[in-house]
């Protein structure tokens, strides 16, 4: 009985270890090829450098299979979608490109629905392509709610927020007002007159109105007349 015990109990340990190192292999080789964008790139720059490594971003999220994060860094190759080269959706592999983007980010969301970047990309590819069937305003909440204080995306987030018609939606307005507040607090006028420039009517209302509530002062950091071209209050 104790000699069966201790092979049983050698055999199990072999086993145990064989596992750990296949685990260790493949950890490391998914870790060998990812390309290194493990963010949404929000603007052209790094956007256009993320899309130039596609197949390494590929190779990582099938050799990783259902680790989202991977699945997400491979949708973030399309990120000039939405702020590069192919923002202006004229390229002539779009419907492609598209596809591969939206099929990318289901699974990333999927596998692991935790990640802000992921769902504000989601928004913002509903916001600019209509016809993927998103809802922008869910995917944005979403991305507040898994990365409330995401540093680098809260810029990128509040562009998106400001050019949706969504201000009617109680919860997503205060979800908005504590960025344009962050930023304001943060003096990043630049993301905020940036957002402004490319909001719809509703956005620049909103932003021109909770600006006198925050900091009256910064709305000349605004595009030039703005307080004597502002939305009725």
């Amino acid at each position: 009985m104790n000699a069966a015990s201790h092979i049983a109990f050698r055999l199990a340990t072999l086993l145990f270890a064989i596992l750990l190192c296949m685990q260790c292999v493949w950890l490391l080789f998914a870790e060998i090829s990812r390309p290194g964008n493990s963010r949404l790139s929000t603007n052209a720059p790094s956007a256009t450098a993320a899309a130039q490594k596609p197949d390494s971003a590929r190779w990582a999220a099938l050799i990783g299979a259902f680790r989202g994060d991977l699945w997400a860094e491979l949708a973030f190759t399309s990120a000039d979608l939405l702020v590069g080269e192919n923002a202006d959706g004229k390229s002539a592999d779009m419907t492609q490109k598209l596809a591969r983007a939206q099929a990318n980010l289901e699974h990333a969301l999927i596998d692991s629905p935790a990640q802000p970047g992921a769902w504000l990309f989601r928004a913002g590819l509903a916001l600019r392509f209509p016809l993927l069937g998103f809802d922008a305003a869910q995917s944005l909440k979403m991305s507040y709610y898994t990365g409330p204080s995401e540093q680098d995306l809260i810029p990128a987030r509040f562009r998106i927020a400001t050019g949706m018609n969504a201000f009617s939606d109680t919860e997503l307005s205060l979800l908005v007002r504590r960025d344009l507040r962050l930023l304001l607090a943060r003096k990043q006028y630049s993301a905020v007159s940036e957002a402004y420039n490319a909001a719809t009517y509703s956005g620049k209302h909103f932003i021109e109105e909770t600006m006198v509530e925050l900091d009256p002062s910064a709305l000349k950091s605004l595009r030039p007349r703005t307080q004597e071209q502002s939305f009725p209050h």
